[in-house]
């Protein structure tokens, strides 16, 4: 039986790598079940599948706290799929208003309020300021799914338990020490529909992969395996092997623990694995948009950052590090969902990029409608597509009010046998704090 792991305490404070050497230095365990040897002088050898964000966290934490480790990805490169193709919105759980438990807020509230002090680990906090974004805006359309008065109800909820979990914790979100309540108002330029400013804010997440990756490399204890797609893990005695598919279908190992943080892949390596995940699963592929030199283009009328809720819509950032602008059209951009777990390359878009750019910036223009000089720029559009697989429990799209994607509360870390972990990041935010959690449990520290 698998061991699931969700901490019920708030995890111990991160001190930042660049201040004070790490806490938890080897940490090893003697695993009883087994009988394998891992005493905290013990060098283990470690597997880590996946080099995204929670893959190279994880990768750096276990390497710096003593032990060898081998990161695996299918890709040439690090961070180059989900982990760098999203918004970087570190969610406080405004967009879950449908969640009538409040436990996708509470939860995603922790998971923000700790995103900052674990990445200051890897870099300085200069450098992180350099990826924060300003504040997002939430708009409520005619025809979302939710009353303004129910998503207000919500916002008001989220802030008070902001408010609460920055006390107790002693941190502050993204560095923010201020904790404003959101506020209805009217940005310039704006649709003619209800707005609220929150405190709600990104980051650049091509600057946080590049930090990330970096670190990753020149880690003397951290090996990589790249363009190399794992295909089983598999058992050797008391310790594991990874089986690969591309480029050799050779092995490697044994490895005293292996950690399986894929993003698209996790659910079918674990099955091929020998442990299907239960539950119902719906996997979508969306695509957004960005825009380059975004202030030069509209000639300083950027929009502001803005979410629009709750169903179907779109949102905006812009990174003020590069000027780059992200924008997305949810009935543009979602253009395809399975429940098969077998997802291989990327899709195949519908129709051609220029066309489908157009059509985001038409769809977003309909909460700002600066995008619609966008649309009318002639070819070549001076934007590129970006996108990636989307995976969460549920059967059904978020146009479905009762649909389980409207619920993001359940993931996190789970032993599949003594010494095979699975973990399930659930959203960009969790992350970081997901990457400690199975560094923890898996040795012996939770």
């Amino acid at each position: 039986m698998s061991r699931r792991f969700r901490p019920l305490e708030p995890l111990k404070p991160v001190i930042p790598k660049h201040r004070v050497p790490p806490w938890g230095q080897g940490g090893g365990r003697r695993d009883e079940t087994t009988g394998s040897c891992r005493g905290p002088d013990m060098v283990m050898r470690i597997a880590v599948v996946g080099g995204g964000l929670t893959g190279c966290l994880i990768a750096l934490e276990y390497a710096e706290r003593g032990h060898q480790v081998m990161l695996f990805d299918r890709e040439a490169s690090l961070l180059s799929r989900a982990s760098a193709a999203n918004e970087g919105k570190i969610h406080l759980g405004y967009c879950y208003a449908a969640d009538d438990g409040f436990r996708t807020a509470e939860r995603l509230i922790e998971d923000a309020l700790w995103f900052r002090p674990i990445l200051e680990r890897w870099m300085t906090p200069e450098t992180f300021d350099t990826c924060v974004c300003e504040p997002f805006y939430y708009t409520v359309p005619t025809d979302s799914a939710l009353s303004e008065e129910r998503i207000t109800a919500h916002f008001a909820r989220v802030d008070i338990h902001i408010r609460e979990r920055k006390r107790h914790l002693g941190l502050a979100y993204l560095g923010q020490d201020e904790t404003p309540d959101f506020t209805p108002c009217q940005p310039d330029h704006a649709a003619d529909a209800p707005f609220f400013l929150t405190q709600e804010r990104g980051v650049w997440p091509i600057g946080i992969a590049e930090r990330i990756d970096g670190s990753v490399r020149a880690h003397p204890r951290i090996e990589l395996r790249l363009a190399s797609r794992v295909h089983r893990i598999e058992p050797s005695g008391s310790k594991w092997r990874v089986g690969l598919t591309e480029p050799t279908g050779a092995t490697e190992g044994p490895f005293d623990i292996v950690v399986n943080a894929a993003w698209a892949e996790r659910r079918s390596i674990d099955r091929r694995s020998g442990h299907s995940l239960p539950g119902s699963w719906f996997t979508r592929y969306k695509f957004g948009v960005i825009v380059q030199q975004a202030s030069l283009l509209l000639a300083g009328d950027v929009p502001r950052n803005t979410t629009a809720t709750s169903g179907p819509f779109g949102d905006c950032v812009h990174y003020p590090a590069n000027d780059s602008l992200y924008c997305s059209w949810y009935p543009v951009g979602m253009c395809f969902s399975t429940m098969d777990d077998e997802l291989g390359q990327r899709p195949i878009l519908p129709q051609p990029p220029e066309t489908l750019m157009r059509g985001t910036f038409e769809g977003c223009a309909t909460f700002a409608p600066v995008f619609r000089r966008l649309a009318a720029l002639p070819s070549p559009l001076p934007a590129r597509i970006v996108g990636d697989f989307i995976i969460a429990k549920g059967r059904s799209d978020i146009d479905d009010p009762g649909s389980e994607l409207h619920r993001r509360s359940d993931h996190g870390v789970r032993e599949l046998a003594p010494g095979y972990w699975s973990i399930e990041t659930g959203k960009y935010t969790s992350a970081p704090r997901c990457a400690i959690e199975c560094v923890d449990a898996s040795l012996g520290r939770a």
